[in-house]
């Protein structure tokens, strides 16, 4: 994989883990509070504003933002790699919401790796944020507690937010992402009746997990879950979003064998402006 591969993917990977967190913490806000720290008390009250203007009016957005029966609020991100940087970004959105919404925030950091960074520290600033680490959590307790709840008739204390995120989740007895992706999948239909939230958790669960299983994997995902995937949003998004991929892999050939941008265009289907820039890139590289 070249490194322009490598980087467009981990684009990719943060910016749908980033909307998953948005959609999920929207959508399912009764089990958000357990998920992402049970040692709070009371209920989400309400989502609240990220966005915020900074004195040289450039526009900056926590991930999410929750404000809590108790008076409090929680600032959620989602980072694979936790670096110094990101830290002082994340003190500095928790200072800002504060001063917006007039209470106190507790930040928590959602990631798939262990962090080098947990805090950052200043002679007049401490910051120490609580950091959730997926692949901490045991994806076989929680399907057992999943199950349990089940057979005992107590679909509705299932938290929805367990089965989006159980794919990326841990496991002791060795089970796959891709594993847990189809185990997920088949509990949507079971842990909600509700033909929406069904479609919803699907979503979420193949645009979490479009960039840590191949295409193979994804295609075989799709082959053994219809038609309970079929017509679904995320899959025709991901499809369009790989036929883009190959087309501009061809156009790049097209303009190495010498062909212009006009033509390039005609053939692929992409823009002028498209095409001039991997031209652009091309001839970068070339130097």
């Amino acid at each position: 994989m070249s490194d322009e591969q490598n980087q467009n993917r981990v684009v990719d990977t943060l910016h749908n883990q980033d909307k998953v967190l948005k959609e999920s913490l929207s959508l399912f806000t009764g089990g958000s509070l357990e998920f992402l720290d049970e040692e709070l008390s009371g209920e989400v009250t309400d989502i609240l504003s990220t966005e915020i203007t900074e004195t040289t009016t450039k526009k900056a957005y926590g991930d999410k933002a929750l404000k809590l029966s108790t008076n409090m609020g929680i600032h959620s991100e989602c980072e694979a790699h936790i670096s110094k940087d990101d830290m002082i970004r994340f003190a500095s959105y928790n200072l800002d919401l504060t001063r917006l919404h007039k209470i106190p925030f507790t930040t928590v950091i959602i990631t798939t790796k262990k962090p080098s960074v947990t805090s950052y520290t200043c002679p007049s600033l401490s910051f120490t944020p609580k950091i959730i680490n997926l692949k901490e959590r045991d994806a076989d307790k929680v399907l057992a507690e999943i199950d349990k709840k089940l057979k005992a008739g107590e679909q509705s204390k299932i938290n929805l937010l367990e089965v989006v995120y159980l794919p990326l989740y841990g496991s002791e007895s060795g089970k796959t992402t891709f594993e847990l992706l189809n185990t997920a999948i088949k509990l949507t239909p079971i842990v909600s009746e509700n033909k929406h939230t069904q479609h919803k958790l699907q979503d979420l669960l193949i645009l979490l997990t479009s960039t840590f299983i191949s295409e193979e994997e994804q295609n075989r995902i799709w082959e053994e879950n219809m038609p309970t995937l079929e017509n679904n949003p995320a899959i025709r998004m991901l499809e369009e979003r790989s036929m883009n991929k190959k087309m501009i892999e061809i156009a790049k050939n097209m303009l190495r064998d010498g062909d212009d941008v006009s033509k390039v265009s005609r053939n692929t289907g992409l823009d002028l402006s498209r095409v001039a820039e991997l031209q652009t890139e091309l001839q970068a590289a070339a130097v």
